[in-house]
This record gives C-alpha cells, structure tokens and sequence, in this order.
C-alpha cells in the first residue's frame, strides 16, 4: 500500500508530462511564416491549356446566362461530404483533395453544381477494373451532379456543346 501512491503520483506526472509534450509539439509544428524563408520565391502559373482555353470560351458561350463557369475546381470544394458518425474521413478526404473537375458549371439562383465537364487525358488513367475515376464519377453521381466527359482529341463546336449539355431548348 505504501508504494501504491508514489507509483500513482509518478503515473500522474508522465500522464501530465505527455500531455505537456503533445501540446507543446503542436504549436511547434504549426509553423507561421511572417516573411517566406530566403530563397523562396513565388510566380504566377498558367491555370488553363491553349486547349482548355478554347474549350473554356467555346463553353463560356453555350451556357450563356444559365450557368456560372469555374475551370479547374478541387472535387471537395464542390462536395459536402457527410460520414457516419465515428467514420474517419482522413481517407476520403485525401482521395477527394486530389481530383480537380476541368470545368464546374453551377446554377446562379441556387448555387450549387449541377454539371462537370471533365476533359480526359489523351493517356487515359484507368484503374484495374478499367473505370475512368471511380472515386471521381462516384462522389458526383452520389451527390446528383451529372458528369460530362470530353475527348482533348476532338473539337466541340457550341452547338455540340449545347447538346451535349441538354441546353437545347425544344422547338
């Protein structure tokens, strides 16, 4: 009995102590940078292809007035992504991080996606089974967002757009 509590007071100390250690490894960690470090420099990046250019301003076009336009959106930007509870979404949300839609089409009233124009690689991506980007068409399909996939190969005129947007509007 007598040396029960000088060994709960050395476990409260390093329970206590690691605590301190966690906390304090933390605020190290989260480095704050007041001026970048010497040498590094930052510049500009083109954000779109000549290619994607083109088909930005042909797209721009067929959706008029009916749709706001953004190229290169980060997926988890577009998605609200909801896990059962006690679901760790570290790895969803790692795979999420990565996608990128060429182009979002979002509707100005209620703003929120309803299409993805994704321009595919001429050197195709496929996975074992041969899908394109399961995770990609999967969190798009789930959350009712249609996903339109172009060729780089071929040219679209607006015509060709509207239609394959259905923005034909009936005669």
């Amino acid at each position: 009995m007598e040396l029960l509590f000088p060994l709960l007071g050395i476990g409260a100390l390093v329970f206590l102590g690691s605590l301190a250690w966690e906390s304090l490894g933390r605020r190290r960690s989260a480095v704050s940078f007041d001026r970048p470090p010497a040498g590094m420099t930052f510049s500009p990046k083109q954000l779109l292809t000549d290619h994607e250019a083109q088909l930005y301003n042909m797209l721009r076009m067929a959706v008029e007035d009916r749709y706001l336009l953004f190229p290169k959106i980060p997926l988890w930007s577009l998605l609200d992504l909801r896990l059962p509870s006690g679901t760790p979404p570290v790895e969803m949300l790692r795979e999420l991080a990565l996608k990128r839609a060429t182009f979002v089409l979002v509707h100005p009233g209620s703003r929120l996606v309803e299409k993805v124009v994704q321009l595919d690689r001429l050197v195709k991506d496929t996975a074992a089974d041969g899908s394109h980007d399961s995770i990609f068409e999967w969190a798009l399909e789930t959350a009712g967002v249609q996903l339109l996939r172009l060729s780089p190969s071929q040219a679209y005129t607006v015509s060709d757009l509207m239609t394959l947007l259905d923005l034909v509007e009936p005669e």
